[in-house]
This record gives structure tokens, C-alpha cells and sequence, in this order.
């Protein structure tokens, strides 16, 4: 019925697929780590008048923890515990329009300099373990906003911002008609093609080694985006069976495999794993 009614009405429609993907709903998902940041010292950065939030605990080589569109800090919540008994320090945000961070809207270029200055702020060399949006802002923010990441773990990447805009639109039912008047309004907020955010065209100049992790029955970002991002760059690669787009962070043999690669001096070639998700 969606499909059909935008179809009839594609700018109304596109306005609201639009207004989805730069203005963030408020995070209902179920937090399922809520302690995981306990005693974790809280600061704040601004960027462009907003107040950015960011938690930092325990010493050693730095870690970043990115999380992804309508979600928070929380979600990286699984990797806390783990980095932490490993002997790193632990960083984590909330993006602009997140959170506690300020902001209604959320324009992509606002998120990648704000991963940028808060790996600044902390005058460490880190490491970045960041999901989907924030995975393909992470790669943005090192190539046009100088991050210069140690290495970078890039969980449920999309091959581009607007691959992702677009499947997020298609899971409501959006028409093709609604969907091309929806990138045009994208666009034309930020002031250049939507196409420009490309995960794979940054990867290709990253000079720090890369690991892209994916679930293959992730419904939002399909495996061969993951596979795009894999041929355009030197990445090594970790596939898991299951997982879906959010599940897969509660997943210990991922995050084991993730830490694995971070203290190995060997690069991991590309793996398939079996998948033992904890939550839902």
C-alpha cells in the first residue's frame, strides 16, 4: 500500500524518506548493555556550536567505538569489557543528533568531523571499531577530514551513504518515484550528491589496515556491499553467517575474532564464522 500511494504522491513521500535519513528518531532499541560504560569519565567537545559527549576509560593503546544511525554509545556496549580486560583504554560517542549529543539533524560531513575531533581531543593514536553509518563515516573522516586511524574495524559498512538511504527507504515501501525524489531532497541539504559519501572510493586511499565485518542475512546492508568495500581496498575480511545488521554486535565470537586481529602482527586473511549471538 506504501509503494502504491507514493507512487501517486513521490514528493511528499521522498520528503519524508529525507527527513528519515538526516534527522535521527530517538533510540527505542533495547539497551542491552547499560552498565558496560559504569565508571567510564565523561567529557564533551563542540562541534559547530553542538555539544558531542564521549566516555573514556582505562589505559593502553587506544580504541574508538563508532555506533550507527538512531542507535548510541550503548550499542558498542558489547566490546567494552573485552578491550578492557585486554589492556586497552576505551573511547565511545555519541554522533551529533544521538544520544546525548545535541542536535535534531544529523548532515554526514557533521558526523565524520566529529569522530575526527574526538580521536583529537584524546591526543592518543587510536584504533576505530565502528558500525554501519558510523563505519562509512569513519571512512569519510579519513579521507577528507585527516583521522588518521592506527587500524580500523568496520562493522556492517554500506558500499555508500546513499546505498544505505536507499535500502532503508525500500524497508518502508517506498516507490521508485518517491525514492529518486528522496535522493534529490538529500542533495539538496547537503549541498552535493549524495553519491559523493562512498565507503569503497575512501577505502581505496586508507593507508592503515582495515577489517570489514559482515553478516551475510544482513537486511539492510547486503553482503556484496561488503564485498564491493573488500575489492577496493587491502582489507582483510571476517564473514559471519548470521548476524543481521544490529544482532551481530552482541556476537562474542566476532568481538573474539575482532581482538584477535587488533594483537595479531599477522594479517588474517577473509574468514567465514559460525555466529553465537547472545541477544536478539
Amino acid at each position: 500500500m506504501t509503494g502504491f500511494i507514493s507512487a501517486l504522491l513521490p514528493g511528499y513521500f521522498g520528503s519524508l524518506g529525507a527527513r528519515a535519513f538526516l534527522k535521527p528518531r530517538p533510540n527505542t532499541s533495547r539497551r542491552h548493555w547499560a552498565e558496560a560504560f559504569s565508571g567510564f569519565e565523561r567529557r564533551e567537545i563542540s562541534v559547530d556550536g553542538l555539544q558531542v559527549p564521549f566516555w573514556v576509560k582505562g589505559k593502553g593503546p587506544l580504541v574508538l567505538l563508532v555506533h550507527g544511525w538512531e542507535r548510541d554509545h550503548f550499542a558498542m556496549g558489547g566490546f567494552v569489557a573485552p578491550l578492557l580486560d585486554a589492556g586497552y583504554r576505551v573511547a565511545a560517542l555519541d554522533l551529533p543528533g544521538h544520544g546525548e549529543a545535541d542536535g535534531e539533524s544529523a548532515p554526514l560531513p557533521l558526523l565524520a568531523r566529529s569522530i575526527t575531533e574526538i580521536a583529537s581531543a584524546l591526543k592518543q593514536p587510536c584504533t576505530v571499531i565502528a558500525h554501519s553509518i558510523g563505519a562509512a563515516m569513519t571512512a569519510l573522516a579519513t579521507e577528507a577530514y585527516g583521522l588518521k586511524p592506527d587500524c580500523v574495524v568496520l562493522i556492517c559498512a554500506p558500499r555508500g551513504a546513499e546505498d544505505y538511504a536507499l535500502a532503508q527507504a525500500r524497508r518502508q515501501g517506498l516507490s521508485e518515484r518517491a525514492l529518486h525524489q528522496m535522493v534529490r531532497q538529500i542533495n539538496q541539504a547537503l549541498g552535493e550528491p549524495l553519491e559523493r559519501y562512498r565507503v569503497d572510493r575512501a577505502l581505496d586511499s586508507m593507508t592503515a589496515p582495515i577489517l570489514l565485518v559482515h553478516a551475510a542475512d544482513d537486511a539492510i546492508v547486503p553482503l556484496s556491499d561488503a564485498q564491493e568495500n573488500l575489492r577496493a581496498s587491502s582489507a582483510h575480511s571476517l564473514w559471519l553467517s548470521s548476524g543481521g545488521h544490529n544482532r551481530i554486535l552482541a556476537d562474542r565470537l566476532m568481538i573474539d575474532n575482532v581482538l584477535t586481529w587488533l594483537n595479531s602482527p599477522v594479517p588474517m586473511p577473509t574468514r567465514v564464522v559460525e555466529t553465537t549471538t547472545a541477544h536478539g
